[in-house]
Formats: structure tokens, C-alpha cells, sequence
């Protein structure tokens, strides 16, 4: 009797630790790897792909990758999603002075870093994709660790009351490599009153 009781808590112990090593560090290594996979593809296609890559010519030879904060999964996020039922124009002023129309979809809300935070999701009136929403967004790390105009999370539609936002994908616009680009200005209403240290880091231009 005493052997069975003393497997059962055995076994019981064992699937604790397997459960925290799967909740904690095991998953975030997990997780930890895909992004880096993810993000060697991206330098691959920055320094070889002459149809993508942002990069003129003559600065890809020595380009040995972009910058990145370390992966954390505690930066994705699940939000709740309060949709705009009343359509909100927004022409978003860019890089070289242009304005590029936007619909305020719906407020993503989501707690980071202890904080409860919104951000606007919208939709692009010049180029629809089908089932991705436009996630600008500036916070306090920008100019410091991160491009001064602020960054990119690209997001999916998802059931309609929650996205998923991965700020460890967060990443700059074009025009943080190459000028010629016109990039959108993330809005005042999605500046975030934190030091978000996740994703991409500035492009230092040699």
C-alpha cells in the first residue's frame, strides 16, 4: 500500500515540474527559437532579396543583421478587442509629409509591464489585406533603444473580441533603413507610457 502511494506522489511530483518547466523557461525557449528562426530569415532576405529587402544596394554587402531585444514571451499579449461600430477616418501623416487613409477598427485592451493599455487597431483605406490589421505604436524607448518615429506589430482579425499582439515581432518601418520610403506616423493615441525593450532595436545606418 505504502509503494502505491508513494508512486502516486511521485508521479504527482513529476507532473508539477513538468508542467512549470512547460509554463516557464521551457516554453519561452521554445518560443525563444521560433522567433530567432524567424528573424535569420528576415536578415537573409534583407541582404539577398533584391524584391524586399529595404536596403540600397550598396548596404547590403556588409550588412550582417538587424538588432533585437532578447525574445520574451511575457510580450505577447492577449487583448480585448472593443470594435468602433461607427467607421473613423484617419488620414495618417508619413515620413515625407504625405497622408495615407485609416479607419479606427477598435481599441485593443491589454495589460503589460503591471499596466492597463490601449492601442488603436486600424484599417488601411489605400491597401487592403485581407484578415491583417495595422498596429503602429510609439512608447518610451524611441530614440533611446529603439527608431525615434516608433515601430510595427502586424495583426490578425482574429474572432472579433481578441487579438493577439507579439511585441517581440514589433518591428520598423522601411524608411528607418532607406529615406525614400514614405512611412505612416504612429498617432499620439498609440503612444504607450512605457519602455517597451521588445523586438526590433534601431537601425544604426553605417
Amino acid at each position: 500500500m505504502n509503494k502505491v502511494i508513494y508512486g502516486i506522489i511521485a508521479l504527482v511530483l513529476i507532473g508539477t515540474f513538468v508542467y512549470t518547466f512547460s509554463e516557464t523557461g521551457g516554453s519561452n525557449d521554445i518560443y525563444a527559437q521560433e522567433i530567432a528562426k524567424e528573424r535569420a530569415q528576415k536578415d537573409k532576405d534583407f541582404k539577398e532579396n533584391d524584391r524586399i529587402s529595404p536596403l540600397p544596394p550598396e548596404k547590403r554587402a556588409n550588412f550582417s543583421g538587424l538588432s533585437y531585444f532578447a525574445a520574451d514571451i511575457a510580450y505577447k499579449v492577449e487583448a480585448d478587442l472593443e470594435v468602433l461600430n461607427e467607421d473613423s477616418l484617419l488620414n495618417m501623416v508619413t515620413t515625407t509629409g504625405e497622408k495615407q487613409k485609416y479607419v479606427r477598427y477598435a481599441y485593443a485592451h491589454f495589460t503589460l509591464q503591471n499596466q492597463k493599455l490601449r492601442l488603436t487597431v486600424y484599417k488601411s483605406m489605400d491597401r487592403l489585406t485581407k484578415g491583417m490589421l495595422f498596429l503602429p505604436f510609439t512608447d518610451q524607448s524611441n530614440t533611446k533603444e529603439t527608431y525615434g518615429a516608433g515601430r510595427y506589430v502586424e495583426v490578425k482579425s482574429g474572432n472579433g473580441t481578441t487579438l493577439t499582439i507579439d511585441f517581440n515581432k514589433a518591428y520598423n518601418p522601411y524608411c528607418a533603413y532607406n529615406e525614400t520610403y514614405s512611412c505612416p506616423i504612429p498617432p499620439q493615441e498609440n503612444h504607450l507610457p512605457i519602455q517597451l525593450l521588445a523586438g526590433e532595436k534601431e537601425y544604426k545606418k553605417e
